[in-house]
């Protein structure tokens, strides 16, 4: 088997949950380490960086980090094999995190490695990091440590199809107070749950002063994802809440959505989260082109969720990877041999395009 796959199942075979991820990082660290690249340790996350020795160039001052994460979702309900035992069968790689997105890790490592320094002036830097499934202490905690860079690719579930913008995201919700009596004489009360009822079609009618779909990312969206109310069946309840996603565009950005949410419904709108705002890079960026060139899709669109773009939002970037976005956090998890395999080539040959990299055969020749 390839070096990827052996290093993608041995990266799947840890179990790294997010806030656990020390182990993984450090046989990750360690195979770095063997494979000629020494990285630094910033709490659980592993930094690295391969300088080019070409000499004096155009690509001099430039840098690329390539940046994705281990850590992953748990368990949970639904499997039908072992979730941590990476298992190869029909051309897939199964197990939690195989496709979210530690291919994409195990891939961007062995590309590094395949590159000669001497090929390209410029930096490659790698990001491995933790907690982009919950924030915390990962790609946002190690900013400051980062060497510098003039483009990303961060590493996610695309088909390889180079996504060059994500959607921002609204977290928040409606809580609706009314006035508990008895059911049986709901002329005394006010029923939360009749105006919370509202309320949620008022959210859903939305959608039509969002503005037209950007031609990128999609449209704006903003959904009633949780709704709890009520104690018990003869009492009229006094309180409801609604639990609301909301995903920005540049059209119809975080506080667009936020003032239009706020007109139509009579619950009182509180904010948990408004800090993930649109990332778009621009089509004719040097990096764009360079991912277009490399991959194998010839599918250009914006990331369906969000990443750590955001967080690297400073840098022009995409978000590319192998595996799908279905297989994520789903049961018997999975990712295709060949969508990793072909992962390996495309980072080296984004590498190639935006530094002039080339592999150490092809340096060799």
């Amino acid at each position: 088997m390839s070096a990827v796959i052996d290093l993608l199942r041995e990266l799947v075979a840890i179990p790294s949950v997010s806030g656990s991820e020390e182990a993984c990082r450090d046989h990750l660290g360690g195979w770095l380490a063997r494979h000629g690249i020494e990285p630094t340790v910033v709490g659980r996350n592993l930094l690295a960086s391969v300088e080019g020795t070409a000499g004096p160039a155009a690509g001099v001052g430039r840098g690329l980090l390539l940046c994705s994460h281990y850590d992953v979702v748990p368990v949970g309900p639904g499997w039908t094999r072992e979730p941590w035992d990476a298992a190869l069968e029909d051309g897939k790689v199964f197990g939690r995190g195989s496709n979210d997105a530690k291919s994409a890790i195990a891939a961007m490592a062995v590309a590094a490695t395949q590159l000669a320094p001497a090929s390209f002036s410029g930096r490659l830097a790698l990001a491995f990091v933790c907690d982009e499934e919950t924030g915390g202490e990962g790609i946002e905690a190690c900013l400051e440590h980062l060497p510098a860079c003039t483009a990303t690719v961060v590493g996610e579930p695309t088909q390889l199809d180079v996504c060059r913008g994500q959607r921002g995201l609204f977290k928040g919700s409606v809580v609706v107070t009314g006035r508990q009596c008895h059911a049986s004489r709901p002329w005394e009360g006010v029923n939360a749950i009749e105006i919370a009822a509202r309320d949620v079609l008022a959210i859903q009618g939305l959608a039509a002063r969002f503005g037209e779909p950007d031609e990128l990312l999609g449209p704006a969206t903003l959904q009633a994802t949780v709704i709890a109310g009520g104690t018990r069946s003869n009492v009229l309840p006094g309180e409801c809440s609604i639990e609301l996603d909301g995903r920005p565009t540049p059209g119809c950005d975080n506080e667009t959505m936020l003032a239009l949410l706020r007109q139509v419904v009579q619950g009182d709108v509180r904010v948990r989260s408004m800090r993930y705002t649109p990332v778009v890079t621009p089509p004719d960026h040097e990096i764009v082109a360079a991912a277009q060139a490399a991959s194998p899709s010839d599918v250009m669109r914006g990331f369906g969720g969000v990443s750590d773009l955001f967080h690297l939002r400073h840098l022009p970037g995409v978000v590319l990877g192998p595996g799908t976005s279905e297989a994520s956090h789903a049961p018997d998890e999975w990712v295709a041999v060949d969508q990793v395999e072909a992962a390996v080539d495309t980072y080296a040959g984004i590498a190639g395009h935006y530094l002039g990299a080339r592999r150490q055969q092809e340096a060799c020749a």
